[in-house]
C-alpha cells in the first residue's frame, strides 16, 4: 500500500471511474460489432472517463450523493461517443 505521509491513497477513488466499469458490461450486451481486444476496450474507457467529470471520494465516506451527480445514462452516453471515436480510428493491428 502507498502511503505518503501517513496517509493511505488507495483510499481516494473516483466513483465515476468505478460506475463506468460498472456499466461496461450492459454496453458490450448492447454493442455486439464492438472489438473487445485489450486496445478498443481501453481506448473507450480512457474516452469516457476523460469526458467525465472526476469524482473522489474516500472509501469510508457515504457515496450515495456522488452516484447522483452523474447519471448512468450520461456514462452510457459519452460510452457510445467513446465508442464511435474508436471505431472509426481503431489502434489494434
Amino acid at each position: 500500500m502507498i502511503q505518503i505521509n501517513p496517509y493511505d491513497i488507495e483510499l481516494l477513488k473516483n466513483i465515476n471511474e468505478n460506475r463506468a466499469w460498472e456499466i461496461f458490461p450492459v454496453f458490450l450486451e448492447h454493442n455486439q460489432d464492438f472489438c473487445a481486444c485489450r486496445s478498443c476496450i481501453l481506448d473507450v474507457m480512457a474516452i469516457t472517463l476523460n469526458t467525465l467529470p472526476p469524482c473522489y471520494h474516500s472509501e469510508e465516506h457515504n457515496l450515495s450523493a456522488a452516484r447522483n451527480k452523474v447519471t448512468d445514462e450520461e456514462i452510457y452516453r459519452k460510452m457510445k461517443e467513446a465508442y464511435k471515436i474508436v471505431k472509426s480510428r481503431p489502434r489494434h493491428d
